[in-house]
């Protein structure tokens, strides 16, 4: 199939088909339809014939008439198949050249004259001839009835009454009269009334006997006619049948060639010719051009059913019907290639507008960036001003409906355009400060100072999220490298301690031999458990530790910290002083994890609080939680702050001389945030407060 369409031959074939098959379409379609028309599929030959001639013997009977009139209705101009008696209207014979041959059709016919008719008011000469009112430029041809111009009589002045009287003028009649002007001799016929004029019409009209010779002869219209009908009828079947069977081949090889067109030999891709490069609207006004002298041939003159007749509407027929298949074959390509819009004059034209309008609106644009932003916006409002102004100037301040729509149309849009504008921006700002780094403000549509805002907060957001990142992979690495490192510290450090615990069971005598002994497992004790904080630091902090969540009174965890606490906190030089609620508060959390809190709290008291102070422990149920608090003074001098306390390795004594790491409320505070509770480190002079607070179970 793709060879056959690239073939030249196979399309020029098709073509030829095609004109074949329309033509033949069209005769048979006429055929049929004209067969149709006479009764030839309803009735006999007999009266098919008859309806046929009937028509044309009616024309013959007019012609007649007229001819006898004009005086040329004899010798050649006599029809070879066609006789008649022409009678007036009383019935007397005029003309007669039938000699009673047998004949296919006769009839009578009533030949009026041709004529138009009116009426209007002149004036009656004594003579009984009529002039008009007044001189009016000829009448026309036809009209039912003309009112005449009356001139008012003018009323006569003082010196005209004082004169002596003159002569009374001749007294002038102004009478209706009705006028004929009869279109073949041209004459105007004047009546009294319209009943005379009815009866002058009626003795003018002539009937006319109109016979066609059974036994006709060539030579005439009404033979070759009569000729034509019977070669017609005799193939009557055919025709419908030969109707629908062109239809169809027509389609198919209309189809074939719709498909086949823009295809050439040995290419892949079908491709425009030079016609399908015209411009498609100026190819479909060339093409409606050359169509309508066509359809104006086709349409215009009475065609007869002579040899040049029908050669001559089949070749119109056929011209029409190639100059439709190369605008529809040229429409194909275009589709085929894409090109039905983009080659157009039109579509050429909206793109120079629309190209036009971008390099107006870019230089707008570029203008208005120039300007600081107050006189960029005062430019726009300014230019609304001046239209509105202009609006106003041009309905001289009558109509407001232009003010009316175009504060509708433009100004309402364009406020509320700009709210949510302003609406994506705020939204967009409180995801970023939410948290949600992963908010993005679409900056498509937005202009001047709202898009320069929305991507400086697009910025920002990138610059958060570049320094999160930034600090995850530092906060990962410092976490891997202390697990790491813990991890294989740990494991000599455990066979440190294992043989110092031995080297304690041995019996030595050298008393200095055993005071090294003690402080080697007082030291590697104390290393044991920083490593062990290390590793907690850092599971609790990368949220590594299990919780085995379950309810939790903080009451009875208070009595247990205060019992467990008590004697360290005596030899340590300070008084406990406990408040809690009477009725239990209850907690969800992990009980482990809770009490490293309390232990590593507690525990900071003992070593950083100063002696003889007392140290305040407090529960308290708030708004739908429960709050903790630890107070206490310091021994040594805080110079840091709560959240530099809160940092691994930060002790609030600086010189370092006390015991611990510095990992106690950092492996705190990461055990409260693991357990959905927070933590509160406050510093106000020597005193240092904690606040733990969880949310309560109802």
């Amino acid at each position: 199939m793709k060879t056959l369409k690239q073939s030249f031959a196979a399309k020029l074939i098709a073509v030829l088909l095609l004109c074949a098959t329309v033509l033949a379409f069209a005769g048979s379609t006429a055929g049929a339809l004209y067969l149709y028309d006479n009764g030839a599929y309803d009735a006999g030959y007999e009266a098919a014939s008859r309806e046929m001639l009937s028509g044309i013997g009616e024309d013959m009977c007019r012609e007649a008439a007229w001819n006898w009139k004009d005086g040329v209705y004899e010798g050649s101009a006599v029809p070879v198949n066609f006789r008649c008696v022409i009678l007036d209207a009383a019935g007397g014979e005029l003309y007669n050249d039938y000699e009673a041959q047998e004949t296919l059709w006769d009839q009578a016919v009533l030949i009026p004259p041709e004529y138009s008719a009116w009426s209007e008011e002149r004036i009656l000469n004594a003579d009984g001839t009529t002039a008009r009112l007044n001189e009016d430029p000829g009448l026309p041809e036809e009209a039912d009835e003309i009112e005449a111009e009356v001139t008012p009589t003018p009323q006569p002045t003082a010196a005209a009454r004082t004169a002596p009287p003159a002569a009374a003028p001749a007294e002038r009649k102004v009478t209706t009269v009705y006028l004929l002007q009869d279109f073949r001799s041209g004459g105007e016929h004047v009546f009294e009334s319209d009943e005379e004029r009815s009866e002058w019409i009626s003795e003018n009209t002539l009937r006319v006997h109109g016979y066609i010779l059974r036994d006709m002869k060539a030579g005439d219209r009404i033979w070759t006619r009569m000729h034509s009908f019977n070669r017609l009828y005799a193939y009557r079947g055919l025709w419908p049948a030969l109707a629908v069977g062109s239809l169809i081949a027509g389609i198919l090889l209309f189809l074939f060639l719709l498909a086949a067109a823009g295809w050439h030999k040995g290419e892949e891709q079908p491709r425009e010719s030079f016609v399908d490069k015209i411009p498609f609207d100026l190819f479909t006004l060339l093409i409606i051009c050359a169509e309508a002298p066509v359809f104006a041939g086709l349409f215009g003159p009475g065609w007869d059913f002579n040899a040049v007749g029908v050669a001559a509407v089949a070749l119109l027929v056929l011209l029409a019907g190639l100059i439709f298949l190369l605008w529809c074959m040229s429409l194909a390509v275009r589709v085929k290639c894409g090109t039905v819009w983009k080659n157009n004059l039109l579509a050429h034209c909206w793109r120079w507008l629309v190209k036009a309008c971008r390099t107006l609106g870019s230089l707008a644009v570029r203008g208005l960036k120039a300007l600081p932003m107050m006189g960029r916006w005062a430019a726009i409002l300014g230019g609304l001003v001046f239209v509105d102004f202009l609006l106003t100037a041009m309905t001289d301040g009558g109509s407001t409906w232009p003010l009316f729509f175009l504060r509708l149309f433009v100004l309402c849009p364009a406020a509320l355009y700009l709210v949510w504008q302003l609406r994506k921006l705020r939204l967009a700002a409180k995801e970023i400060v939410k948290g949600n780094l992963n908010a993005a403000v679409d900056t498509k549509g937005m202009f001047l100072e709202l898009k320069e805002h929305a991507e400086d907060l697009n910025a920002i957001r990138d610059g958060v999220n570049a320094a999160v990142e930034e600090r995850m992979k530092s906060e990962r690495f410092r976490t891997e490298l202390i697990t790491n490192v813990s991890h294989d510290i740990k494991t000599p450090l455990t066979s440190i301690v294992s043989y110092v615990d031995l080297l304690e069971k041995e019996e030595l005598q050298n008393e200095t031999a055993r005071g090294y002994v003690e402080v080697l497992a007082r030291q590697s004790a104390r290393l044991k458990k920083l490593i062990e904080d290390l590793m907690d630091a850092s599971k609790a902090s990368t949220g590594a530790l299990d919780v085995n969540w379950e309810k939790l009174e903080l009451t009875v965890l208070l009595d247990q910290a205060a019992g467990e606490y008590g004697e360290r906190l005596q030899k340590a030089g300070l008084e406990l002083v406990s408040t809690k609620p009477e009725h239990p508060v209850t907690v969800m959390g992990d009980g482990r994890h809770m009490w490293r809190i309390f232990d590593n709290l507690l525990g900071n008291v003992v070593k950083y609080a100063q002696p003889g102070t007392r140290v305040y422990l407090d529960l308290r149920e708030q708004a739908g939680g429960a709050e903790i608090t630890f107070r206490n003074i310091s021994r040594s001098r805080l110079n840091v702050s709560g959240e530099e306390l809160a940092e691994r390795f930060v002790r609030g004594d600086a010189s370092r001389s006390s015991e611990g790491s510095g990992l106690g409320l950092s492996i705190a505070m990461s055990l409260a945030q693991l357990q959905k509770g927070e933590m509160h480190i406050t510093v106000d002079g020597d005193l240092f407060k904690v606040s733990l607070r969880f949310d309560a179970v109802e």
